[in-house]
Protein backbone atom coordinates (compact mmCIF):
# COMPACT_ATOMS: atom_id res chain seq x y z
CA UNK A 1 0.00 0.00 0.00
CA UNK A 2 1.12 3.54 -0.76
CA UNK A 3 -0.04 6.73 0.90
CA UNK A 4 -0.18 10.34 -0.28
CA UNK A 5 -0.33 13.05 2.40
CA UNK A 6 -1.30 16.58 1.36
CA UNK A 7 0.87 19.23 3.02
CA UNK A 8 -0.21 22.25 0.99
CA UNK A 9 -3.33 23.15 -0.97
CA UNK A 10 -7.09 23.07 -0.42
CA UNK A 11 -6.90 19.43 0.75
CA UNK A 12 -4.16 20.06 3.28
CA UNK A 13 -4.03 17.39 5.99
CA UNK A 14 -5.88 14.69 4.00
CA UNK A 15 -4.28 11.26 3.61
CA UNK A 16 -5.02 9.07 0.55
CA UNK A 17 -4.22 5.34 0.34
CA UNK A 18 -4.04 3.03 -2.62
CA UNK A 19 -3.72 -0.73 -2.94
CA UNK A 20 -1.79 -2.55 -5.68
CA UNK A 21 -3.89 -1.08 -8.49
CA UNK A 22 -3.03 2.00 -10.56
CA UNK A 23 -4.31 5.14 -8.82
CA UNK A 24 -5.47 8.21 -10.70
CA UNK A 25 -4.57 11.60 -9.22
CA UNK A 26 -6.88 14.44 -10.18
CA UNK A 27 -10.23 16.09 -9.67
CA UNK A 28 -12.15 13.18 -11.21
CA UNK A 29 -10.23 10.45 -9.34
CA UNK A 30 -11.95 8.04 -6.97
CA UNK A 31 -8.68 7.20 -5.15
CA UNK A 32 -6.90 10.57 -4.90
CA UNK A 33 -9.65 13.14 -5.53
CA UNK A 34 -8.16 16.60 -5.19
CA UNK A 35 -10.37 19.70 -4.99
CA UNK A 36 -7.58 22.00 -6.19
CA UNK A 37 -8.88 23.93 -9.24
CA UNK A 38 -5.33 24.16 -10.64
CA UNK A 39 -5.24 20.35 -10.90
CA UNK A 40 -6.52 18.63 -14.06
CA UNK A 41 -9.33 16.09 -13.93
CA UNK A 42 -6.84 13.39 -14.94
CA UNK A 43 -3.56 14.92 -13.87
CA UNK A 44 -1.19 12.06 -12.96
CA UNK A 45 -1.19 8.41 -11.99
CA UNK A 46 0.53 6.07 -9.54
CA UNK A 47 1.42 2.77 -11.23
CA UNK A 48 2.69 -0.33 -9.34
CA UNK A 49 5.98 -1.70 -10.69
CA UNK A 50 7.47 -4.89 -9.21
CA UNK A 51 6.78 -3.95 -5.63
CA UNK A 52 7.55 -0.25 -6.17
CA UNK A 53 5.52 2.67 -7.45
CA UNK A 54 6.01 4.87 -10.48
CA UNK A 55 4.67 8.37 -11.02
CA UNK A 56 3.32 9.10 -14.49
CA UNK A 57 2.20 12.50 -15.76
CA UNK A 58 -0.93 12.28 -17.91
CA UNK A 59 -0.05 15.18 -20.20
CA UNK A 60 -1.42 17.67 -17.68
CA UNK A 61 -1.45 21.36 -18.57
CA UNK A 62 0.37 22.56 -15.42
CA UNK A 63 2.70 19.58 -15.26
CA UNK A 64 3.67 17.22 -12.47
CA UNK A 65 6.79 17.91 -10.38
CA UNK A 66 8.78 15.44 -8.31
CA UNK A 67 11.15 17.00 -5.75
CA UNK A 68 11.17 20.20 -7.78
CA UNK A 69 11.84 18.55 -11.18
CA UNK A 70 9.18 18.24 -13.87
CA UNK A 71 8.18 14.67 -14.63
CA UNK A 72 8.60 13.91 -18.33
CA UNK A 73 8.75 10.11 -18.21
CA UNK A 74 7.56 7.53 -15.65
CA UNK A 75 9.78 7.75 -12.57
CA UNK A 76 10.11 5.41 -9.60
CA UNK A 77 9.14 6.90 -6.24
CA UNK A 78 10.82 6.50 -2.90
CA UNK A 79 9.55 7.09 0.60
CA UNK A 80 9.40 10.81 1.45
CA UNK A 81 9.33 12.14 -2.14
CA UNK A 82 7.42 15.38 -2.68
CA UNK A 83 4.94 15.61 -5.52
CA UNK A 84 3.69 19.03 -6.57
CA UNK A 85 0.51 19.11 -8.64
CA UNK A 86 -0.90 22.55 -9.30
CA UNK A 87 -0.83 24.38 -5.97
CA UNK A 88 -0.99 21.15 -3.96
CA UNK A 89 2.01 19.49 -2.37
CA UNK A 90 1.78 15.78 -1.59
CA UNK A 91 4.23 13.48 0.18
CA UNK A 92 4.61 9.88 -0.95
CA UNK A 93 4.90 7.11 1.61
CA UNK A 94 5.64 3.61 0.33
CA UNK A 95 6.49 0.16 1.53
CA UNK A 96 10.04 0.45 0.19
CA UNK A 97 11.25 2.67 2.97
CA UNK A 98 15.02 3.08 2.94
CA UNK A 99 17.15 2.22 5.93
CA UNK A 100 17.73 5.04 8.35
CA UNK A 101 20.81 7.13 7.62
CA UNK A 102 23.32 8.41 10.12
CA UNK A 103 22.61 11.64 11.90
CA UNK A 104 25.42 14.04 12.78
CA UNK A 105 25.26 15.52 16.28
CA UNK A 106 27.51 18.54 16.58
CA UNK A 107 29.58 19.26 19.71
CA UNK A 108 27.97 21.52 22.25
CA UNK A 109 29.31 24.55 24.02
CA UNK A 110 27.97 26.76 26.78
CA UNK A 111 25.31 28.32 24.55
CA UNK A 112 23.30 25.23 23.65
CA UNK A 113 22.89 21.43 24.09
CA UNK A 114 22.79 18.73 21.45
CA UNK A 115 19.51 16.82 21.11
CA UNK A 116 20.55 13.17 21.39
CA UNK A 117 16.95 11.94 21.36
CA UNK A 118 16.07 13.32 17.92
CA UNK A 119 14.85 10.80 15.31
CA UNK A 120 16.83 9.96 12.20
CA UNK A 121 16.65 12.26 9.22
CA UNK A 122 15.63 11.10 5.75
CA UNK A 123 16.69 13.72 3.20
CA UNK A 124 15.25 14.31 -0.23
CA UNK A 125 16.89 17.01 -2.36
CA UNK A 126 14.40 19.16 -4.25
CA UNK A 127 16.66 21.74 -5.83
CA UNK A 128 20.30 22.74 -6.11
CA UNK A 129 22.06 26.08 -6.54
CA UNK A 130 25.81 26.27 -7.22
CA UNK A 131 27.95 28.48 -4.99
CA UNK A 132 30.03 30.60 -7.36
CA UNK A 133 30.81 34.21 -8.13
CA UNK A 134 27.63 34.32 -10.25
CA UNK A 135 25.48 33.26 -7.32
CA UNK A 136 25.19 36.84 -6.11
CA UNK A 137 22.70 37.40 -8.98
CA UNK A 138 19.52 36.42 -7.17
CA UNK A 139 16.84 36.48 -9.87
CA UNK A 140 15.05 38.68 -12.34
CA UNK A 141 15.29 42.24 -11.03
CA UNK A 142 11.67 42.86 -12.10
CA UNK A 143 10.22 40.48 -9.54
CA UNK A 144 9.29 41.55 -6.02
CA UNK A 145 11.26 38.67 -4.58
CA UNK A 146 14.40 39.74 -6.39
CA UNK A 147 14.02 43.29 -5.13
CA UNK A 148 13.64 41.98 -1.58
CA UNK A 149 16.67 39.73 -2.01
CA UNK A 150 18.68 42.61 -3.36
CA UNK A 151 17.72 44.70 -0.34
CA UNK A 152 18.78 41.88 1.98
CA UNK A 153 22.18 41.62 0.29
CA UNK A 154 22.72 45.38 0.43
CA UNK A 155 21.81 45.41 4.11
CA UNK A 156 24.17 42.50 4.77
CA UNK A 157 27.05 44.13 2.89
CA UNK A 158 26.66 47.37 4.83
CA UNK A 159 26.45 45.53 8.15
CA UNK A 160 29.44 43.26 7.57
CA UNK A 161 31.68 46.01 6.18
CA UNK A 162 31.96 47.62 9.63
CA UNK A 163 32.48 44.43 11.68
CA UNK A 164 36.00 43.34 12.60
CA UNK A 165 35.20 40.18 14.57
CA UNK A 166 34.40 36.91 12.73
CA UNK A 167 32.05 35.80 15.52
CA UNK A 168 30.15 39.09 15.41
CA UNK A 169 29.96 38.80 11.63
CA UNK A 170 28.38 35.34 11.79
CA UNK A 171 25.92 36.50 14.47
CA UNK A 172 24.89 39.41 12.23
CA UNK A 173 24.43 37.10 9.23
CA UNK A 174 22.07 34.82 11.17
CA UNK A 175 20.18 37.82 12.55
CA UNK A 176 19.64 39.03 8.97
CA UNK A 177 18.43 35.59 7.85
CA UNK A 178 15.92 35.37 10.73
CA UNK A 179 14.69 38.89 10.01
CA UNK A 180 14.00 38.16 6.35
CA UNK A 181 13.02 34.45 6.23
CA UNK A 182 10.41 32.80 8.43
CA UNK A 183 12.26 29.71 9.65
CA UNK A 184 12.13 27.73 12.89
CA UNK A 185 15.82 26.91 13.30
CA UNK A 186 19.11 28.08 11.93
CA UNK A 187 22.78 27.49 12.63
CA UNK A 188 26.21 28.14 11.16
CA UNK A 189 28.98 25.56 11.24
CA UNK A 190 32.57 26.62 10.52
CA UNK A 191 35.53 24.41 9.73
CA UNK A 192 38.16 24.38 12.46
CA UNK A 193 41.55 25.23 10.95
CA UNK A 194 43.44 22.76 13.14
CA UNK A 195 41.17 19.72 13.30
CA UNK A 196 39.21 20.28 10.08
CA UNK A 197 35.95 19.48 11.91
CA UNK A 198 32.78 21.50 11.49
CA UNK A 199 32.00 23.28 14.75
CA UNK A 200 28.88 25.32 15.59
CA UNK A 201 29.40 29.08 15.92
CA UNK A 202 25.85 30.45 15.79
CA UNK A 203 22.61 28.70 16.75
CA UNK A 204 19.12 30.17 16.52
CA UNK A 205 15.67 28.86 17.40
CA UNK A 206 12.58 30.98 16.87
CA UNK A 207 10.47 31.27 20.00
CA UNK A 208 6.70 31.49 20.21
CA UNK A 209 6.76 35.28 20.43
CA UNK A 210 8.76 35.53 17.21
CA UNK A 211 12.15 36.25 18.74
CA UNK A 212 15.16 33.98 18.40
CA UNK A 213 17.43 32.33 20.92
CA UNK A 214 20.03 29.57 21.02
CA UNK A 215 18.87 25.97 20.95
CA UNK A 216 19.68 22.38 20.05
CA UNK A 217 21.30 21.39 16.77
CA UNK A 218 20.93 18.20 14.72
CA UNK A 219 21.14 17.74 10.98
CA UNK A 220 21.63 15.11 8.34
CA UNK A 221 25.20 14.11 7.63
CA UNK A 222 24.12 13.47 4.05
CA UNK A 223 23.03 17.08 3.63
CA UNK A 224 26.25 18.50 5.08
CA UNK A 225 28.51 16.21 3.06
CA UNK A 226 26.65 17.00 -0.14
CA UNK A 227 26.91 20.76 0.35
CA UNK A 228 30.62 20.62 1.19
CA UNK A 229 31.64 18.14 -1.51
CA UNK A 230 29.55 19.67 -4.31
CA UNK A 231 30.03 23.28 -3.15
CA UNK A 232 26.38 23.99 -3.84
CA UNK A 233 23.35 24.92 -1.82
CA UNK A 234 20.40 22.55 -1.64
CA UNK A 235 16.70 22.77 -0.88
CA UNK A 236 15.39 19.51 0.51
CA UNK A 237 13.10 17.82 2.99
CA UNK A 238 14.17 15.86 6.05
CA UNK A 239 11.81 13.51 7.88
CA UNK A 240 11.21 14.40 11.49
CA UNK A 241 8.17 14.26 13.70
CA UNK A 242 5.46 16.65 12.50
CA UNK A 243 3.28 17.65 15.47
CA UNK A 244 0.46 18.64 13.09
CA UNK A 245 -0.19 14.95 12.52
CA UNK A 246 0.09 14.01 16.19
CA UNK A 247 -3.62 13.10 16.36
CA UNK A 248 -3.47 10.84 13.33
CA UNK A 249 -4.00 7.11 13.90
CA UNK A 250 -1.58 6.27 11.11
CA UNK A 251 1.77 5.87 12.88
CA UNK A 252 3.63 5.84 9.56
CA UNK A 253 2.81 9.54 9.12
CA UNK A 254 5.03 10.37 12.08
CA UNK A 255 8.01 8.83 10.31
CA UNK A 256 7.92 11.29 7.43
CA UNK A 257 6.46 14.46 8.84
CA UNK A 258 8.57 16.76 6.69
CA UNK A 259 10.76 19.73 7.48
CA UNK A 260 11.78 22.06 4.69
CA UNK A 261 15.55 22.60 4.75
CA UNK A 262 18.02 24.91 3.02
CA UNK A 263 21.73 24.32 3.48
CA UNK A 264 24.22 26.60 1.70
CA UNK A 265 28.03 26.67 1.73
CA UNK A 266 30.00 29.56 3.17
CA UNK A 267 32.68 29.63 0.53
CA UNK A 268 35.38 31.85 -0.90
CA UNK A 269 37.04 30.98 -4.19
CA UNK A 270 37.12 27.13 -4.21
CA UNK A 271 37.34 26.69 -0.45
CA UNK A 272 34.33 25.88 1.74
CA UNK A 273 34.75 27.58 5.11
CA UNK A 274 31.51 26.29 6.60
CA UNK A 275 27.78 25.99 6.04
CA UNK A 276 24.65 27.94 6.92
CA UNK A 277 21.59 25.77 7.62
CA UNK A 278 17.95 26.81 8.10
CA UNK A 279 14.78 24.74 8.38
CA UNK A 280 11.11 25.00 9.18
CA UNK A 281 8.16 22.65 9.48
CA UNK A 282 6.89 21.88 5.99
CA UNK A 283 3.36 21.86 7.37
CA UNK A 284 3.78 25.52 8.31
CA UNK A 285 5.71 26.83 5.33
CA UNK A 286 7.75 25.59 2.39
CA UNK A 287 11.10 27.17 1.67
CA UNK A 288 11.41 28.16 -1.98
CA UNK A 289 14.02 28.05 -4.72
CA UNK A 290 14.20 31.84 -4.57
CA UNK A 291 15.13 31.62 -0.89
CA UNK A 292 17.68 28.94 -1.77
CA UNK A 293 19.35 31.32 -4.23
CA UNK A 294 19.27 34.04 -1.59
CA UNK A 295 20.93 31.78 1.00
CA UNK A 296 23.63 30.76 -1.48
CA UNK A 297 24.33 34.43 -2.16
CA UNK A 298 24.44 35.13 1.59
CA UNK A 299 26.88 32.24 2.02
CA UNK A 300 29.10 33.61 -0.75
CA UNK A 301 28.99 37.14 0.72
CA UNK A 302 29.75 35.77 4.20
CA UNK A 303 32.76 33.88 2.83
CA UNK A 304 34.10 37.00 1.15
CA UNK A 305 33.56 39.04 4.33
CA UNK A 306 35.42 36.43 6.42
CA UNK A 307 38.27 36.39 3.91
CA UNK A 308 38.46 40.19 4.02
CA UNK A 309 38.62 40.06 7.82
CA UNK A 310 41.43 37.53 7.60
CA UNK A 311 43.38 39.67 5.14
CA UNK A 312 42.74 42.78 7.22
CA UNK A 313 43.98 41.04 10.35
CA UNK A 314 47.12 39.86 8.54
CA UNK A 315 47.72 43.37 7.20
CA UNK A 316 47.28 44.93 10.63
CA UNK A 317 49.69 42.40 12.09
CA UNK A 318 52.24 43.19 9.36
CA UNK A 319 51.85 46.91 9.97
CA UNK A 320 52.29 46.40 13.71
CA UNK A 321 55.47 44.43 13.14
CA UNK A 322 56.74 47.06 10.69
CA UNK A 323 55.93 49.87 13.13
CA UNK A 324 57.60 47.96 15.96
CA UNK A 325 60.68 47.37 13.86
CA UNK A 326 60.84 51.02 12.82
CA UNK A 327 60.45 52.13 16.43
CA UNK A 328 63.17 49.78 17.62
CA UNK A 329 65.47 51.00 14.85
CA UNK A 330 64.94 54.67 15.74
CA UNK A 331 65.34 54.11 19.46
CA UNK A 332 68.33 51.82 19.03
CA UNK A 333 70.27 54.50 17.14
CA UNK A 334 69.40 57.15 19.70
CA UNK A 335 70.17 54.95 22.72
CA UNK A 336 73.41 53.85 21.07
CA UNK A 337 74.51 57.50 20.80
CA UNK A 338 73.60 58.10 24.45
CA UNK A 339 75.58 55.04 25.55
CA UNK A 340 78.57 56.13 23.50
CA UNK A 341 78.48 59.51 25.23
CA UNK A 342 78.19 57.92 28.66
CA UNK A 343 81.08 55.58 27.86
CA UNK A 344 83.25 58.54 26.88
CA UNK A 345 82.43 60.35 30.11
CA UNK A 346 82.95 57.16 32.15
CA UNK A 347 86.38 56.64 30.51
CA UNK A 348 87.45 60.14 31.53
CA UNK A 349 86.23 59.59 35.09
CA UNK A 350 88.02 56.23 35.28
CA UNK A 351 91.22 57.81 33.94
CA UNK A 352 91.01 60.67 36.43
CA UNK A 353 90.39 58.35 39.35
CA UNK A 354 93.33 56.18 38.32
CA UNK A 355 95.69 59.16 38.17
CA UNK A 356 94.09 60.92 41.14
CA UNK A 357 93.39 63.79 38.76
CA UNK A 358 90.30 65.68 39.95
CA UNK A 359 90.32 67.93 36.88
CA UNK A 360 89.93 64.95 34.53
CA UNK A 361 87.10 63.57 36.69
CA UNK A 362 85.40 66.97 36.60
CA UNK A 363 85.65 66.94 32.80
CA UNK A 364 84.07 63.50 32.43
CA UNK A 365 81.20 63.90 34.91
CA UNK A 366 79.22 66.58 32.95
CA UNK A 367 79.32 64.27 29.89
CA UNK A 368 77.77 61.45 31.92
CA UNK A 369 75.22 63.81 33.45
CA UNK A 370 74.09 65.17 30.07
CA UNK A 371 73.51 61.67 28.76
CA UNK A 372 71.63 60.72 31.92
CA UNK A 373 69.34 63.68 31.20
CA UNK A 374 68.83 62.39 27.66
CA UNK A 375 67.82 58.96 28.94
CA UNK A 376 65.41 60.57 31.40
CA UNK A 377 63.80 62.71 28.65
CA UNK A 378 63.58 59.71 26.30
CA UNK A 379 61.85 57.59 28.94
CA UNK A 380 59.45 60.39 29.84
CA UNK A 381 58.52 60.96 26.19
CA UNK A 382 57.97 57.27 25.55
CA UNK A 383 55.67 56.94 28.55
CA UNK A 384 53.71 60.04 27.57
CA UNK A 385 53.34 58.90 23.97
CA UNK A 386 52.42 55.28 24.65
CA UNK A 387 49.25 55.81 26.68
CA UNK A 388 46.28 58.14 26.85
CA UNK A 389 45.61 59.90 30.10
CA UNK A 390 43.42 62.63 31.45
CA UNK A 391 45.36 65.73 32.57
CA UNK A 392 45.56 66.18 36.34
CA UNK A 393 44.64 69.86 36.28
CA UNK A 394 45.61 72.41 38.90
CA UNK A 395 45.32 76.18 38.97
CA UNK A 396 48.93 77.25 38.32
CA UNK A 397 50.76 80.18 36.75
CA UNK A 398 52.40 79.37 33.43
CA UNK A 399 55.30 81.72 34.21
CA UNK A 400 56.33 79.47 37.08
CA UNK A 401 56.49 76.41 34.78
CA UNK A 402 58.42 78.32 32.09
CA UNK A 403 60.99 79.56 34.63
CA UNK A 404 61.51 76.00 35.92
CA UNK A 405 62.15 74.71 32.39
CA UNK A 406 64.50 77.60 31.51
CA UNK A 407 66.50 76.97 34.67
CA UNK A 408 66.70 73.27 33.79
CA UNK A 409 67.96 73.74 30.19
CA UNK A 410 70.13 76.80 30.83
CA UNK A 411 73.26 74.70 31.22
CA UNK A 412 72.67 73.04 27.84
CA UNK A 413 72.16 76.45 26.23
CA UNK A 414 75.33 77.74 27.83
CA UNK A 415 77.31 74.75 26.58
CA UNK A 416 76.21 75.57 23.03
CA UNK A 417 76.67 79.31 23.58
CA UNK A 418 73.01 79.97 22.82
CA UNK A 419 71.13 82.96 24.25
CA UNK A 420 67.92 81.91 26.02
CA UNK A 421 65.55 84.75 26.92
CA UNK A 422 62.32 84.27 28.87
CA UNK A 423 59.69 86.99 29.41
CA UNK A 424 57.30 85.82 32.12
CA UNK A 425 55.07 88.28 33.92
CA UNK A 426 54.03 87.37 37.43
CA UNK A 427 50.76 89.27 36.90
CA UNK A 428 49.39 86.53 34.71
CA UNK A 429 46.53 84.71 36.46
CA UNK A 430 46.66 80.95 37.11
CA UNK A 431 44.90 78.66 34.65
CA UNK A 432 43.79 75.00 34.92
CA UNK A 433 46.56 72.81 33.47
CA UNK A 434 48.49 69.68 34.30
CA UNK A 435 51.81 71.11 35.55
CA UNK A 436 53.86 68.02 34.70
CA UNK A 437 52.36 67.74 31.21
CA UNK A 438 52.87 71.42 30.29
CA UNK A 439 56.38 71.25 31.79
CA UNK A 440 57.18 68.44 29.35
CA UNK A 441 55.67 70.37 26.40
CA UNK A 442 57.79 73.47 27.07
CA UNK A 443 60.88 71.35 27.77
CA UNK A 444 60.54 69.53 24.44
CA UNK A 445 59.98 72.72 22.44
CA UNK A 446 62.86 74.67 24.03
CA UNK A 447 65.15 71.63 23.78
CA UNK A 448 64.39 71.36 20.05
CA UNK A 449 65.07 75.07 19.60
CA UNK A 450 68.47 74.82 21.35
CA UNK A 451 69.43 71.94 19.07
CA UNK A 452 68.22 73.81 15.96
CA UNK A 453 70.02 77.16 16.31
CA UNK A 454 73.65 77.74 15.38
CA UNK A 455 76.13 77.83 18.30
CA UNK A 456 77.46 81.30 19.27
CA UNK A 457 74.70 82.92 17.14
CA UNK A 458 71.51 81.32 18.32
CA UNK A 459 68.80 83.27 20.16
CA UNK A 460 65.64 81.76 21.67
CA UNK A 461 62.77 83.84 23.02
CA UNK A 462 60.07 82.47 25.29
CA UNK A 463 56.99 84.59 25.98
CA UNK A 464 53.61 84.21 27.65
CA UNK A 465 50.57 86.15 26.49
CA UNK A 466 46.93 86.06 27.54
CA UNK A 467 44.28 86.47 24.86
CA UNK A 468 41.16 87.58 26.72
CA UNK A 469 39.06 87.69 23.54
CA UNK A 470 39.95 84.13 22.57
CA UNK A 471 39.97 83.01 26.22
CA UNK A 472 43.34 81.32 25.85
CA UNK A 473 46.89 81.58 27.08
CA UNK A 474 49.61 81.57 24.43
CA UNK A 475 53.17 80.35 25.08
CA UNK A 476 55.50 81.40 22.25
CA UNK A 477 58.91 79.79 21.61
CA UNK A 478 60.78 81.52 18.76
CA UNK A 479 64.27 80.84 17.46
CA UNK A 480 66.54 82.23 14.74
CA UNK A 481 67.55 78.82 13.44
CA UNK A 482 67.57 77.57 9.84
CA UNK A 483 63.79 77.14 9.74
CA UNK A 484 61.76 74.24 8.38
CA UNK A 485 61.24 73.50 4.69
CA UNK A 486 57.73 73.37 3.25
CA UNK A 487 58.19 69.63 2.57
CA UNK A 488 59.08 68.81 6.19
CA UNK A 489 56.60 71.17 7.86
CA UNK A 490 53.54 68.85 7.55
CA UNK A 491 55.60 65.97 9.02
CA UNK A 492 57.12 67.53 12.12
CA UNK A 493 54.45 66.14 14.48
CA UNK A 494 54.67 62.62 13.05
CA UNK A 495 56.11 60.09 15.56
CA UNK A 496 59.74 59.17 14.88
CA UNK A 497 60.14 61.83 12.22
CA UNK A 498 63.31 63.69 13.16
CA UNK A 499 65.47 66.22 11.34
CA UNK A 500 68.36 65.52 13.74
CA UNK A 501 69.34 62.25 12.10
CA UNK A 502 70.53 59.81 14.75
CA UNK A 503 70.62 62.63 17.29
CA UNK A 504 66.86 62.59 17.93
CA UNK A 505 64.03 60.14 18.50
CA UNK A 506 61.30 62.05 16.68
CA UNK A 507 59.04 61.83 19.75
CA UNK A 508 59.47 65.32 21.22
CA UNK A 509 56.99 67.23 19.04
CA UNK A 510 54.58 64.28 18.83
CA UNK A 511 54.42 64.09 22.63
CA UNK A 512 54.04 67.87 22.93
CA UNK A 513 51.11 67.90 20.53
CA UNK A 514 49.47 64.94 22.28
CA UNK A 515 49.65 66.61 25.71
CA UNK A 516 48.32 69.91 24.36
CA UNK A 517 45.41 68.12 22.67
CA UNK A 518 44.62 66.43 25.99
CA UNK A 519 44.26 69.96 27.38
CA UNK A 520 41.82 70.81 24.53
CA UNK A 521 44.45 73.19 23.15
CA UNK A 522 46.55 73.30 20.00
CA UNK A 523 50.05 74.00 18.73
CA UNK A 524 50.60 76.37 15.81
CA UNK A 525 53.89 76.58 13.94
CA UNK A 526 55.17 79.07 11.40
CA UNK A 527 58.55 78.75 9.73
CA UNK A 528 60.43 79.74 6.62
CA UNK A 529 63.85 78.42 5.55
CA UNK A 530 66.52 80.84 6.77
CA UNK A 531 64.07 82.85 8.91
CA UNK A 532 63.73 80.73 12.03
CA UNK A 533 60.72 78.98 13.57
CA UNK A 534 57.93 80.06 15.91
CA UNK A 535 55.85 77.61 17.98
CA UNK A 536 52.70 78.86 19.71
CA UNK A 537 51.08 76.68 22.38
CA UNK A 538 47.46 77.76 22.87
CA UNK A 539 45.75 76.60 26.08
CA UNK A 540 42.19 77.41 27.18
CA UNK A 541 42.06 79.76 30.16
CA UNK A 542 39.01 78.13 31.74
CA UNK A 543 37.95 74.52 32.00
CA UNK A 544 34.43 73.35 32.77
CA UNK A 545 33.85 72.58 36.43
CA UNK A 546 34.42 74.47 39.71
CA UNK A 547 37.76 74.52 41.53
CA UNK A 548 38.39 74.72 45.24
CA UNK A 549 39.88 77.99 46.46
CA UNK A 550 42.93 76.29 47.97
CA UNK A 551 43.86 74.96 44.49
CA UNK A 552 44.35 78.49 43.11
CA UNK A 553 47.44 79.25 45.24
CA UNK A 554 45.60 82.01 47.06
CA UNK A 555 43.29 84.81 45.96
CA UNK A 556 44.44 87.49 43.50
CA UNK A 557 43.26 91.08 43.78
Amino acid sequence: MATLTVLQGPDRGRVFRTARDPALIGRSSNVVPLTDNTVSRRHAQLVPDNGRWQLVDLDSINGTFLNGQRVAEPITLKHGDQIRIGSSLLVFGGEDRPTEIDVTFFPSDSSYDTDLSSPALDSSILSRAPSSEDSVIIADQQTAGAVRSWRVMQSLIQATSSILSPDQLLERVMDTVFDEIRVDHGFILMRDEESGELLPHVVRRRTKNGTSDSGQVTTSETIVKHVISRKEGILCTNAQTDQRFAASKDSSIHSYGLRSVICAPIAVRDEVLGIIHIDSAASNRQLTEEQLRLMVAIGRQTGLALENLKLLSARMQTERLAATGETVAYLSHYIKNILQGMRSGADLIEMGLGKQNVKTVATGWPIVQRNLDKIYHLTTNMLAFSKDRQPSRQMVQLGRIVNEVVELVQRNADDRHVMLLAETEEEHPPIPVDPDGIHQVILNLIGNAIDAVEPHKGVINVKIKFDEEGQEAVITIADNGPGISSEDLPLIFEPFHSSKGQGGTGLGLAVAQKIVHEHNGRIDVSSMPGEGTIFRVRLPIAEAGPYESEETFGPRR
